[in-house]
């Protein structure tokens, strides 16, 4: 008969203890969503923080996971611009990207690496700002013409 791990306050957990420096049983005081924030030794008494035992994963892990999501929103965000701006230059033909060629605001080119994009800003006197479908990338070209 397996146990669920459930986790709540009041139940017992191991954890390593800040004070007597060794990994022991704990009772957990505090949870944050389904995470367990603080608990108290049962050895000396003290409650702290909870770190996770030797060989147990630590928390850090849904920090990065939150980094992850934050890179991918901002990723989607960047493709519906994208998206948008190529369905409204629909009619526009697709330059060949060099870094010689002449571009203007609202230019579609092909770079070789980075793919299809469009020219959202020029920089004088020689850069552009290009939105590719996922990323954003300053290139240089043959600069303003006379």
């Amino acid at each position: 008969m397996a146990a669920a791990a459930t986790q709540t306050v009041g139940s017992e957990t191991i954890a390593y203890c800040t004070s007597c420096k060794m990994d022991l049983n704990h009772v957990i005081v505090a949870l944050k969503g389904d995470r367990i924030a603080k608990v108290q030794c049962l050895t000396c008494k003290k409650e702290h923080a909870f770190k996770a035992a030797k060989g147990q994963t630590t928390p850090k892990a849904k920090k990065k996971k939150k980094a992850d999501a934050e890179a991918e929103a901002e990723i989607h965000s960047i493709e519906a611009e994208w998206e948008k701006l190529m369905a409204a230059h629909r009619e526009l033909p697709i330059k060949q990207y060099s870094m010689k060629g002449q571009f203007i605001l609202g230019d579609k080119i092909n770079h070789p690496t980075f793919g299809e994009g469009i020219v959202g800003k020029l920089i004088y006197p020689n850069k552009l700002e290009v939105i590719f479908r996922h990323d954003v990338k300053v290139l240089i070209h043959g600069g303003a013409q006379s």
